[in-house]
């Protein structure tokens, strides 16, 4: 990774449109140089053919002289699933459901194992789970079923033995929505949720399952599309684009040294506080993001990877805070055995 331009990519995962490599993304592929793509429901049909993609995307990448790319897919249980039994894969029961069976940690264990099999058939190589935020807010709909429960000890150990389980599959796992999405009554794919309580409050309850994750060596952490007042002291900006959150507290102060991912960068969170997708990148690197994600078009792809290196070449973002990024992606890459 030489030029400013394949830096940049090396820290985006872009959604896409299809289920087959298309002339379109694979010149994307070739122009943008990406370190990862995320996969939708959209994008699958068959074990078969969501293989066969994958093999395909991975081909593109190495012929063009890439890293092979981080393959990666929301795959919870419950209602956020995008392998499921109509597209011939096992489905799973939702986080509530594991939290509050007889054996939990050990539910979580065997159910994390099971995915991990499903993902390394179909060439996936991260999952975006386990959800680490603690479901505490009877109003919060967007978290809900999602989480493990209500206690943050039980979260934790939930998140942990999942964690676990699937990385040592060899999938890794990225824990989400730091510092915590449980305590709201606002999706943040619509609006900006606010968790307005102190710092003393954060550490015995939001922060919890996340310390642990860490810990337990996560390989990587989903920043939260949410505001936090008694972190980030600029009113309205949310975690993701917050120094003060990704860096000063996620890296410095809880010592996390995977990647810190960014959740979907046209959420509504960030869009109505003035944020569009190309913008929101740039500040979410910035502020201390390694892999930011997209599942928008092709035309905001590019327009992002632009926005970036037009900040890095004008020193709004430093080239040393864009090489840390890539370095840590390339570092997750190669402790999971993906090829260079």
């Amino acid at each position: 990774m030489t030029t400013i331009e394949e830096q940049v990519g090396q820290v985006m995962a872009f959604g896409f449109d299809g289920v087959a490599l298309t002339p379109e993304l694979k010149t994307m592929i070739e122009r943008l140089h990406p370190g990862g793509v995320v996969l939708f429901a959209h994008n699958i049909v068959s074990p078969q053919q969501l293989a066969q993609l994958d093999a395909d995307l991975q081909r593109t990448a190495r012929a063009n002289g890439s890293p092979d790319l981080i393959i990666s897919i929301d795959q919870e249980g419950g209602r956020v699933a995008r392998l499921k039994t109509e597209t011939g894969f096992a489905e799973f029961p939702s986080a509530r459901a594991v939290g509050e069976s007889r054996e939990p940690e050990e539910q979580a264990r065997q159910i994390a194992r099971a995915m991990a099999a499903d993902l390394k058939a179909a060439g996936i190589n991260m999952d975006l789970a386990p959800v680490l935020d603690v479901n505490n807010n009877p109003g919060n709909t967007v978290i809900g079923d999602r989480s493990f429960g209500a206690d943050p000890a039980l979260v934790a150990q939930c998140g942990v033995a999942f964690i676990e389980a699937m990385q040592q599959e060899g999938i890794m796992a990225v824990g989400k929505h730091f510092p915590g999405h449980g305590d709201t009554a606002v999706d943040s794919h619509v609006a900006l949720p606010v968790v307005p309580h102190d710092r003393a409050r954060l550490e015995s309850v939001e922060f919890v399952p996340f310390k642990a994750a860490i810990a337990a060596g996560v390989a990587g952490i989903m920043a939260a599309h949410v505001a936090f007042p008694a972190i980030e002291r600029e009113a309205g900006r949310a975690g993701t684009l917050s120094k003060s959150v990704m860096t000063d507290l996620l890296r410095d102060e809880m010592g996390f040294g995977g990647i810190r991912l960014t959740d979907s960068l046209e959420m509504g969170a960030l869009a109505t506080r003035g944020y569009p997708v190309d913008i929101a990148a740039a500040t979410a690197l910035a502020a201390g993001a390694d892999l930011l994600l997209f599942n928008c078009g092709h035309e905001w792809n590019y327009r992002a990877h632009a926005t970036l290196v037009d900040w890095v070449s004008r020193g709004k973002i430093s080239p040393a805070r864009l090489a840390q990024a890539v370095r840590r992606v390339l570092a997750v890459k190669a402790r999971f055995g993906v090829r260079k």
